[in-house]
């Protein structure tokens, strides 16, 4: 298709997903602006993008994006949150609420919010979904129709059980009658056989201690790993993710994916099983489980950023596979 320059507002930025998705679907990108705290994620930002950019603390009011993306905070959110909501990181969704009604000459078209699915939990003590359906009531009020649904990474072609909300907001004068439809889910080409890198050093990347005890070899040579159920393990195949953050606990410990990596955090470690043996995955291995290429670890490398960063930043990111298929529902409908 012929390239078409799009004007995009990155809240929230991290490393530049949602601008990578973007270009990888052909279109010419102009970051109006782009707004993020953490000054490595600037730095890989700046090294992906091949710029030097110096993000904004608070967005000017003379910029009028076609789509604004954010990702905002959801530490507090998460199932492993403090709950924190009042006064906590994550309700800075409200500073994006502010920019679209007071700080920009004229609202994007398409407004995109990702985060955890536990927004949308309804508990006793704690209720998060208010928060979700104050965001919705707002974005109706400014002129936008809603639509939100919990997508899996990897149902979208990437080796990875990451479950997050989005949230699509479009200005109702320019959907007109037409209605935004996720995408399908579709069948998994590739597991994570294919997103190994080669010439691991394996030392390296070796469990814990503390890692390695809540694995064993039954009698019959079969690797397991304990878990908390009747049985009090799980068998561990050929390229199978084992999430091992956290092997002291008696409920999250040694979750299994098969051939599938499980979500990504900001600290993950999982280890993968082939070969007879056990290693932790690397963090170009957790960038490209986020669709980053070779290219972006490299740059992000040569600027100087260490690998425990890089992870940290994956595991920060959004699934580019994922806002791909997204982004082509929105080119269907003609609103970007």
């Amino acid at each position: 298709m012929e390239n078409k320059t799009l004007k995009i507002l990155e809240l929230f930025g991290g490393i530049g997903a949602p601008r990578k998705a973007l270009e990888n679907l052909g279109f010419d990108i102009k970051s109006i602006d782009y707004v993020e705290i953490l000054p490595f994620a600037v730095q890989a930002y700046n090294s992906i993008f091949d710029i030097e950019y110096k993000p904004q603390s608070v967005v000017g009011w003379n910029l009028d994006p076609d789509i604004l993306i954010h990702g905002s905070p959801c530490q507090d959110f998460s199932k492993n949150g403090r709950n924190n909501i009042n006064t906590g990181r994550s309700i800075l969704f409200e500073e994006t609420l502010a920019i679209i009604d007071h700080k920009l000459p004229k609202r994007p078209t398409v407004v995109i919010w990702e985060n955890v699915p536990n927004l949308l939990s309804e508990g006793k003590k704690v209720n998060h979904r208010v928060h979700h359906y104050h965001y919705l009531s707002e974005m109706e009020r400014m002129g936008y129709k809603n639509y939100y649904k919990i997508l899996n990474a990897a149902d979208y072609n990437i080796p990875q059980a990451r479950e997050r909300l989005y949230t699509i907001s479009i200005l109702e004068d320019k959907l007109g009658e037409k209605e935004f439809e996720f995408p399908k889910a579709v069948e998994l080409k590739k597991d994570i056989s294919h997103y190994l890198e080669k010439g691991v050093d394996w030392d390296k990347y070796s469990l814990s201690p503390a890692e390695k005890a809540i694995f064993f070899t039954r009698e019959d040579g079969q690797m397991c790993v304990r878990e908390a159920t009747k049985l009090g393990y799980k068998e561990v195949n050929e390229y199978d993710v084992i999430n091992v953050e956290f092997p002291s606990s008696k409920t999250r410990r040694g979750r299994v994916g098969r051939g599938v990596a499980k979500t990504l955090t900001t600290a993950p470690r999982q280890a993968i099983y082939y070969d007879g043996k056990l290693r932790m995955l690397t963090s170009k291995e957790h960038l490209r489980l986020m669709g980053f290429k070779d290219k972006d670890y490299n740059h992000m490398k040569k600027s100087g950023l260490t690998d425990q960063q890089i992870s940290y930043l994956a595991g920060n990111s959004i699934c580019i596979p994922v806002l791909m298929e997204l982004y082509k529902k929105l080119m269907k409908l003609e609103l970007i």
